[in-house]
Parts: structure tokens; sequence; C-alpha cells
């Protein structure tokens, strides 16, 4: 997308986000002034009692910053991209995909932060490594971690994120951690060794990821997510109703078709005891 709105965004305006962050209402997303391979994580904040659909009701965007000001990465060498922010035990995080191209192109990291909740575009903590394309899965035909979004859960704070190029082979990873363990430490976290949605999930489904999640006013927990329908079909938008296992981790592959009767909604058992 070509844009000439503000004087230091000019095009690729990807992946936005809208968070609520103390009552007020920020987009998050990355853009750059020309080029790909100045692609960076901004943030736009919405004026009080403002209109989001009326574009003058939203500030400019600002880049994200380091806690002493400086730039999260420098462009023309690096990228930030894909930043999603969830509160999780009364603080406000961030988490981003990074990629090093130069001197030598190390491949798509995640990062981790704390954000300052007061002024969103700036981070209250050094970035900390949270996560590389280790496993197989996520370095087919490129080397990416990318697209995360959290699910908090009651005990458990659930992070997905997407990995591999955007063809086929496009997959969704899990992380997790427990309730009151530290989430700048990297160890803390674990990572399921498979993907929880691929395109073997679902018949005629390519190349699932990126994914979101929406509660509707039921309480239900809906994924959205990209996916191609057919090897040669173009990146489509999909929704699907989350599951949940028995240890409380998100399923995302069970189909309407799998999904529990509404005949079997209630169940009534009678014991006889002779």
């Amino acid at each position: 997308m070509d844009s000439t709105t503000y004087p230091h965004v000019g095009n690729l305006l990807w992946a936005p986000e809208f968070h609520e962050i103390n009552g007020k209402l920020y987009i998050f997303h990355a853009a750059t002034p020309d080029e790909f391979f100045k692609e960076e994580s901004h943030v736009m904040e919405l004026r009080e009692g403002g209109n989001p659909s009326c574009k003058e009701d939203w500030s400019e965007p600002k880049r994200v910053v380091c806690p002493d000001g400086s730039d999260l990465c420098e462009a023309g060498k690096e990228i930030t991209l894909d930043m999603t922010c969830f509160e999780w035990e009364g603080d406000y995080y961030v988490i981003w995909s990074q990629r090093q191209f130069l001197p030598k192109d190390l491949g798509a990291w995640l990062y981790i932060a704390k954000l300052n909740p007061q002024e969103p575009w700036k981070l209250l903590t050094d970035p900390v490594v949270l996560l590389k394309p280790d496993y197989g899965w996520s370095n087919n035909h490129t080397f990416v971690v990318e697209g995360p979004f959290a699910l908090p859960r009651e005990n458990k704070l659930y992070v997905t994120f997407s990995g591999a190029a955007i063809d086929t082979s496009y997959v969704v990873g899990l992380l997790s951690i427990e309730k009151g363990k530290d989430l700048l430490q990297p160890e803390n976290w674990k990572q399921g060794n498979y993907p929880i949605l691929t395109a073997r999930s679902v018949e005629s489904e390519y190349g699932t990821g990126h994914n979101a999640y929406v509660t509707d006013e039921d309480g239900t927990v809906w994924n959205t997510y990209h996916a191609r329908p057919g090897v040669e079909g173009v990146r489509s938008s999909g929704i699907r109703r989350v599951h949940f296992d028995i240890d409380g981790a998100p399923m995302l592959d069970v189909t309407e078709e799998l999904d529990l009767s509404e005949a079997f909604a209630q169940v009534e058992t009678c014991v006889v005891v002779r």
C-alpha cells in the first residue's frame, strides 16, 4: 500500500492491530518512509473522545523506541514488524519480530520488552530475545518467526506466532508461560516442538498463519488467521472458534464439524446403587 498521509510514512503499511491501554485506543503497525529494508514498528493514538474511523482523530505514527530514546534497530540494516501488545499481571508488554539483514541475514527473531503505558511508543526495558527459528518447520524456505499474539488465560499466558515463509509452508507455533514467572527471562517460556496449525490441520487450507484472537459477547474466543484455499490460492482471511485441551492450551484445528453437538451440550447420568 502506498501512502502519502504522513511525510515520514511512504508505503508498506503492515499488520495493524488495535490495542486498548489504560482506557485509550492505539494502533500498532509497521511502516517505512520508502523501502522494505526500513520497515519499523509504529504506534498511533486515538484522541480522547475521537472517532476511530476518522483519520483526523488519530495522531501521526510514532516510531517505537528503546528506554533511552534510541531506535529499536538501525534502519536499512534491520527491520521490526508485527508488534503486538498485551497486559499480564498488571504490566504491559510488547512482542515483535526483528530481522537483521546486514552485514549478515540472521533471520527473524521474536523480541519482548515491557511497555510504558503512558507513552506506548516507548519501552520500559531493553529488548530481550524471546525466540529464534530453531525448529525445521520455522525454517521452510526462510528462517522466520513472526506474527506473535497473546492469549491470556487464568493461570497461564499463551503466545502464538508464525514460522517459515508465507507460502503453503506457513504455520502457527505456540509459546506458554506460567503465571508468576518473569516474562523477560526466556528460560521461563516453553515452546511446543510442533506447530498447532498447519496445512495438514484442515483440508484445503494451506499456509495458515499470522493469527490473532477476538472474544465475543458470550466469552467465546475466535481465531482469525491467513490461509490459502488450495495450493495455488491467494492468501485469504479465516475465522474459527478456539477450543482448549484438558491442560488449557488453545486448539486451533477443531472445525465446526468436530464441534460439540447442541444435543449433547447437557448430559445427565443416573447412578443406581444396589
